[in-house]
C-alpha cells in the first residue's frame, strides 16, 4: 500500500468510526434514513438491492430485523464495530462496489461481492456426508499463495471473504491471514471442536472476522452426523464466541432426517439463546463421491424448511439464509462467480463449494482470468437455470443444465469420485429434480406468480 493509499485508508476509517458512533445515538427513524443515504453511496446493483431488502424489513412493524440490529450493535465492542463497518459495509460494499463497477464497465464481467477460500482441507472430524470425505490429508495452500489470492481479490473489489476447509483452525496461517489484511472481514464456518477462549479472545482482538459453528440439531443429530461427543464441544465453542463478544453464527447440513429439528422454533430459539445472530441452512448434496440420495430431504421437506425460514425472518431476531430455498431473492444460482465462487485446498477455481469441477488452477491464472473463464462465463450465460427460481440448482434441481455446462466448457472433475453425481447418480439425480419440480411448480405459482399479477 503506497502513501496515497495509506491516506485515503486511514480517512475511510475515521469516516467509519464516526458513523458508528452516530450508530450509538440512533433511532428507527435514523435508521432507515441511513439506508437511503446509503443509496446514494453506491450505484452497486447488488448492494442496492441489500439496502433496500434491509430497509423493508426495518419498516416492517412486525419483522425481528430491528431487534437484531441493536442486539449486534450492543453485544459487539465499539473498537470492532468500527473495524466491522470499515471492512464490511464500507469496503465490501461501497469501496469494493465502485471496482466492480469498472471491471463490469470495461472487462465485460463484474467480480463478485463473496469469494469462498478452503486454505486446508485437513479435518479433526470425519462427518457423514462432508464434500471433502476422502480429502483431509491434502497439504492445503502455501500461505505465500494465499496472500496472493487475498491480494488480487480486493484489487478486484472483493472484500468478503469466507473460510472453509477441512476445519480452518487447523490450517496454521488462518490468523496471521487475519492479521495481515485488516481490510478483508472474513467469515470462518468451523466444527467448534477446537476452539477455546484463546483463540476467541484473539479473534475479538483483530475484530474483523466472525465465527460461524456448523451444528445439525441438538446432541442426538450432531453427534450421528459428526461424531459422539461433538455437540458438547459445540455448546462451548458458542459460549467461548459469544463471550469474546465476536459476532456469531451456525450453520446446519439439512438431510431428511434432521430437517424438522433444525427448522423448528425451539432450535432456532436455542441458537438465539446461545448469541447466535445469523443461522445458514445448507441442504445435503451427493456430491463427494460417496453419494447417498437418502440422505437428501423430500419435496415436501424441502418445502417445510422455506416456510420456517420465512416464518424465522418475521419472527425471531437473527439473520436467516437458506441457499436453495432463497432462489427467488437472488433470480436463481449464485455460483459461478455471479456472487460467488470457490477455491478449494488444490487451488481448483469452482462455481460453488458443491460444483466440484474446473477450468483453471489458480496457481496457473491470476483471479481475474479464472472468473472470466470459459466455465464460469458459461453458467452464469445459463442463470436463471429455471424459470422458477425456487428450482435454481443445476446439481439437485436441473441436473441436465449441470451435465451441459460440463460438455460445453470441458471443465474438469477437481477430485476422484466427483463424476458420480452425472454418471452412476445421473437417473437419480433427474428423477430427484423431477419429483421437487412437481410441488416446487405449484408453489412458484400460488405464492409467488400470483403475488405479482
Amino acid at each position: 500500500m503506497n502513501f496515497a493509499e495509506q491516506i485515503r485508508d486511514f480517512t475511510s476509517q475515521q469516516a467509519s468510526k464516526m458513523i458508528v458512533e452516530l450508530l450509538e445515538r440512533i433511532t428507527d427513524k435514523r435508521l432507515v434514513q441511513l439506508t437511503y443515504l446509503g443509496e446514494k453511496l453506491t450505484g452497486d446493483e447488488e448492494v442496492l438491492g441489500a439496502i433496500r431488502s434491509v430497509r423493508n424489513m426495518l419498516e416492517s412493524p412486525t419483522h425481528s430485523t430491528k431487534e437484531l440490529f441493536y442486539k449486534v450493535l450492543n453485544h459487539v465492542p465499539k473498537k470492532n464495530r468500527v473495524k466491522i463497518f470499515h471492512t464490511l459495509f464500507n469496503n465490501a460494499w461501497f469501496k469494493g462496489g465502485k471496482i466492480r463497477d469498472f471491471y463490469e464497465q470495461n472487462y465485460g464481467f463484474r467480480p463478485p461481492f463473496i469469494m469462498i477460500l478452503s486454505p486446508t482441507w485437513r479435518c479433526n472430524l470425519r462427518c457423514t456426508g462432508c464434500y471433502t470425505l476422502g480429502q483431509q490429508r491434502h497439504p492445503g495452500l502455501e500461505y505465500d499463495l494465499v496472500k496472493r489470492i487475498l491480494r488480487e481479490a480486493q484489487e478486484l473489489g472483493i472484500y468478503f471473504i469466507t473460510i472453509l476447509g477441512g476445519e480452518p483452525f487447523m490450517y496454521p496461517h488462518l490468523f496471521q491471514m487475519f492479521e495481515e489484511h485488516p481490510g478483508i472481514f472474513f467469515q470462518v464456518y468451523t466444527n467448534g471442536t477446537l476452539m477455546d477462549r484463546e483463540k476467541a479472545d484473539r479473534i475479538a482482538e483483530l475484530g474483523n472476522a466472525a465465527v460461524v459453528v456448523s451444528c445439525e440439531g441438538y446432541e442426538e443429530e450432531t453427534d450421528r452426523w459428526r461424531g459422539k461427543g461433538v455437540y458438547r464441544k459445540i455448546m462451548d465453542a458458542m459460549d467461548y464466541v459469544k463471550e469474546a463478544r465476536i459476532i456469531l453464527g451456525s450453520s446446519a447440513t439439512v438431510t431428511r432426517y434432521n430437517v424438522e429439528t433444525v427448522a423448528s422454533d425451539e432450535f432456532i430459539d436455542t441458537l438465539v439463546d446461545k448469541g447466535v445472530a445469523a443461522q445458514m441452512y445448507f441442504l445435503y448434496l451427493p456430491v463427494n463421491g460417496e453419494g447417498d440420495i437418502n440422505l437428501m430431504v423430500t419435496p415436501e421437506q424441502r418445502d417445510f424448511l422455506r416456510r420456517q425460514v420465512i416464518k424465522f425472518r418475521r419472527e425471531k431476531p437473527l439473520f436467516v439464509l437458506d441457499f436453495w430455498n432463497d432462489g427467488p431473492h437472488v433470480e436463481g444460482c449464485i455460483a459461478g462467480g455471479r456472487r460467488y465462487f470457490h477455491i478449494n485446498a488444490n487451488g481448483d477455481v469452482e462455481p460453488c463449494v458443491y460444483t466440484h469441477i474446473a477450468e483453471h488452477n489458480i496457481r496457473d491464472v491470476s483471479l481475474g482470468e479464472a472468473l472470466d473463464g470459459k466455465l464460469f462465463r458459461c453458467i452464469r450465460n445459463k442463470v436463471p437455470h429455471n424459470s422458477n427460481h425456487l428450482r435454481p440448482c443445476m446439481i439437485i434441481d436441473n441436473p441436465h443444465v449441470y451435465r451441459k455446462v460440463i460438455e460445453e466448457s470441458g471443465a474438469y472433475f477437481t477430485h476422484p469420485g466427483a463424476e458420480e453425481v452425472v454418471t452412476d447418480m445421473a437417473k437419480e439425480m433427474d428423477d430427484y429434480a423431477e419429483k421437487f419440480g412437481v410441488l416446487a411448480d405449484k408453489v412458484w405459482q400460488e405464492e409467488y406468480l400470483n403475488q405479482t399479477q
